[in-house]
């Protein structure tokens, strides 16, 4: 009776279900249909997210005064010089689009903010991108690299 309850369809909720002989399933957008949980488009919130592990704010670099043509790959590949790179992002505006629909999400994803966030594989080698490429050029920019921090901090 439950699981029939479920297939109806809910505009803003996202209902978890447990028969007690199968595995969870979960009900969201999509095509009207049960899912097994975890199953709805990625691992993050919301069914977003691309299932990468969390890395420590160590590991990561804020450039900025980019060239508003920077690509990420660019970013990537200039970083590079000092240690591995796993991840690079530039900040993209979202065109009133809303707080998550034009951070890099490719053709027509809006304009650049001239920063991004490039996280390495260890603590040391973020601290050598900040130390040498710091006031570098990029692109016939000099730009800034600083050590990542999340949320106010206090002075």
């Amino acid at each position: 009776a439950i699981l029939a309850q479920a297939q109806e369809p809910f505009l803003f909720h996202q209902l978890g279900i447990r028969d007690l002989s199968g595995p969870a399933m979960s009900y969201g957008k999509g095509k009207g249909k049960l899912a097994p949980a975890g199953k709805m488009g990625g691992d993050g919130p919301y069914g977003k997210g691309a299932g990468r592990p969390e890395v420590s704010d160590d590991c990561k670099v804020y450039v900025g005064n980019l060239n508003f043509k920077t690509v990420w790959q660019t970013l990537k590949d200039f970083m590079a010089q000092v240690g591995t790179v796993t991840h690079a992002k530039i900040l993209m505006k979202d065109d009133g689009k809303g707080w998550d629909k034009g951070w890099g999400k490719g053709k027509g994803g809006g304009m650049s903010r001239g920063m991004g966030i490039v996280e390495f594989a260890s603590a040391a080698e973020a601290a050598m991108a900040v130390a040498s490429l710091n006031g570098s050029s990029l692109e016939d920019r000099e730009i800034q690299v600083d050590a990542w921090t999340t949320g106010w901090q206090k002075a």
